[in-house]
């Protein structure tokens, strides 16, 4: 089977390494060209670009991959089928119609649920305990094509955005493997979506990342966990910015305003609408990642400073 990879991000790498070293012709790659980055604003590739060179794979790097120019360039290389795996585009007709077998998307929700394109944050704000990786056939709506295979995972309490993305990935390489073998062999299924179930999950903007001290401790570590370790939730302290990578559920009720820092304990303890919440990874801005002790000890918070 001839298939063309779509994708940009880490998410899709495990992927592609699996179905090129399962033996499915992966005939090109296709990703988002190198974008600046860094304080020199270093053209870089994506990860899934320096990933599929490694493999020795063609990579096409369109500016837009439904322009029309694109399209017949594509068409040159005879897809059977595409597999779309964290690429960033929506994909229109007519590309969609061009492999024979169309194209599959691998998303990182249970859907119908949280369609879109931040579905893995979303959740851990949302506080779910149950989260899931999603095999569709891809339509002409976003995250809305009938679903081929499906897994089910328990998420942890304590567990960040990144880790749950990583166990996903691999996940999620799995079972588009086993969603294009029974695709060859004649014996794929499908199920279309209940679309009165759909919810969203938007791209986050710079106001989610912004902590509001006088929400619930549990709102709160949910925020901070859902953007660890990027782009990560954000507090101030003496006027510079506070990213907040890791926290812990204490179950001992706030005395104080919301956001002040409390100093009987060794750790980085704050104040929140309820209950008292310990900080356990941060960066300050232009700084290391330090723990919360190490801040405490190293930047000494006075009795009665609050963070926000």
């Amino acid at each position: 089977m001839r298939i063309v990879f779509f994708g940009t991000t880490t998410f899709g790498i495990p992927t592609l390494r699996l179905l090129h070293q399962n033996g499915f012709e992966i005939v090109a790659v296709v990703t988002t060209p190198p974008r600046p980055q860094g304080r020199g604003l270093k053209l870089t590739p994506s990860p899934v670009e320096i990933a599929a060179r490694e493999l020795n794979l063609k990579v096409l790097t369109p500016e837009n991959p439904n322009s029309q120019d694109f399209v017949k360039i594509l068409s040159q290389y005879t897809p059977d089928c595409g597999v779309v795996v964290a690429y960033g585009f929506i994909l229109r007709e007519p590309l969609l119609n061009l492999p024979r077998y169309g194209f599959i998307n691998l998303h990182p929700s249970l859907l119908p649920r949280y369609r879109g394109a931040a579905p893995i944050p979303r959740q851990l704000m949302d506080g779910c305990t149950e989260s899931g990786i999603t095999v569709i056939r891809m339509d002409k709506g976003v995250d809305s094509g009938d679903i081929l295979n499906q897994v089910r995972v328990e998420v942890d309490s304590e567990e960040t955005a990144g880790e749950l993305e990583m166990r996903l990935a691999r996940l999620g390489a799995d079972l588009t493997y086993t969603t294009l073998v029974e695709m060859k062999e004649g014996k794929l299924k499908s199920q279309p979506q209940n679309h009165s179930l759909a919810t969203l999950a938007p791209k986050l903007t710079p106001a989610d990342r912004i902590i509001d001290w006088r929400k619930s401790a549990q709102q709160i570590h949910n925020q901070i966990r859902a953007l660890s370790p990027e782009p990560g939730a954000v507090t101030h302290f003496r006027s510079r910015e506070l990213i907040i990578l890791r926290s812990r559920l204490l179950n001992r009720k706030a005395e104080v305003a919301p956001g002040t820092i409390i100093n009987e304990t060794p750790g980085l303890v704050v104040a929140t609408g309820t209950d008292l919440l310990e900080l356990l990874s941060l960066k300050p801005a232009g700084k290391k990642v330090l723990t919360g002790k190490d801040f405490r000890n190293g930047y000494r918070p006075l009795t009665g400073e609050m963070l926000g």
